[in-house]
C-alpha cells in the first residue's frame, strides 16, 4: 500500500499521460495552454526557525503553555515542547533542514519551529493550497552537498519548482491522496494492533492449557 501511494502521488502531480482521466479532463477544461512550474520562492515564504524560546516554554502542555514547539524530527519526535507564543498561525508546510533532511510535514495549527527547520507557507491561498504543497513536498529529494555537516537551507529550498494547477484541481489532488493516505495510516496502525492482541490471546490459550486448574478430573475406570 505505501508502494501503492508513492506511485499514485506521483503520477497525480506529474500532469502528464499517466495522469488519471479525473484529472486529465480538468486540467483540459480549467488551463488548456499547460500546467505552470513555478519555483516555490515565487509563490511561497520561507523562513527558517530560531532558538527556543527558554523563558517561556514547558517540556509539557500545559494551560500556559499550549502552543507546540517544532523542531526537525520526524512524527511525535519533532515535538520539542510548548511555549506561549506561536510564529506561525497558518496553515504550512515544515522541511527538515538537518538530520532527516527533506522530511516534510503538513501543519495546519499555530506553532514555534526552532532552529533547523524550515516553513513554507503559500503567499496566496488563491493561487496555492498549503496542503497540496505539502504532496509536492513529501519525499523530495535535494541536492545535498558533499562535505561538511549535510544541510538543506532556504536558498536552496526555494529553487525548487512545483507544478501550479488551478486551485480545483489541487483540492481534487489533495482528495485522493488524503484517501490513500488514510488507507495507508490504517494498515500501519491497524495491522501491528492485530498482531499484538492475537499474541495476547495466544498467551492466554497456552497459559490455560498447561494449568490444567480448569480440567475436569479423569474418570476413574
Amino acid at each position: 500500500r505505501k508502494k501503492q501511494y508513492a506511485y499514485y502521488r506521483e503520477v497525480l502531480l506529474s500532469f502528464d499521460e499517466k495522469s488519471p482521466s479525473v484529472i486529465k479532463e480538468m486540467i483540459k477544461r480549467l488551463c488548456p495552454n499547460g500546467i505552470e512550474w513555478k519555483p516555490l520562492d515565487q509563490c511561497c515564504t520561507i523562513s527558517a526557525g530560531g532558538d527556543a524560546p527558554k523563558g517561556a516554554m514547558s517540556k509539557e502542555k500545559c494551560n500556559e503553555y499550549s502552543i507546540p514547539i517544532i523542531s526537525n524530527g520526524t512524527g511525535e519526535n519533532a515535538f520539542y515542547g510548548y511555549t506561549n507564543i506561536a510564529k506561525v498561525n497558518k496553515p504550512a508546510v515544515t522541511v527538515a533542514a538537518r538530520g532527516t533532511i527533506g522530511y516534510a510535514a503538513y501543519r495546519d495549527y499555530p506553532y514555534f519551529p526552532i532552529i533547523r527547520l524550515l516553513t513554507t507557507i503559500p503567499k496566496n491561498e488563491n493561487e496555492l493550497n498549503a496542503k497540496y504543497l505539502y504532496y509536492c513536498l513529501q519525499d523530495k529529494k535535494y541536492n545535498i552537498p558533499i562535505g561538511g555537516i549535510p544541510q538543506l537551507t532556504s536558498p536552496m529550498l526555494k529553487e525548487i519548482k512545483i507544478p501550479l494547477p488551478p486551485l480545483e484541481v489541487q483540492r481534487k489532488i489533495v482528495e485522493i491522496l488524503d484517501q490513500f493516505h488514510t488507507l495507508t495510516t490504517s494498515l500501519t496502525e491497524g495491522i501491528p494492533a492485530e498482531i499484538e492482541a492475537r499474541r495476547k490471546q495466544y498467551h492466554y490459550y497456552r497459559n490455560k492449557l498447561l494449568t490444567f486448574k480448569d480440567l475436569a478430573p479423569i474418570p476413574k475406570e
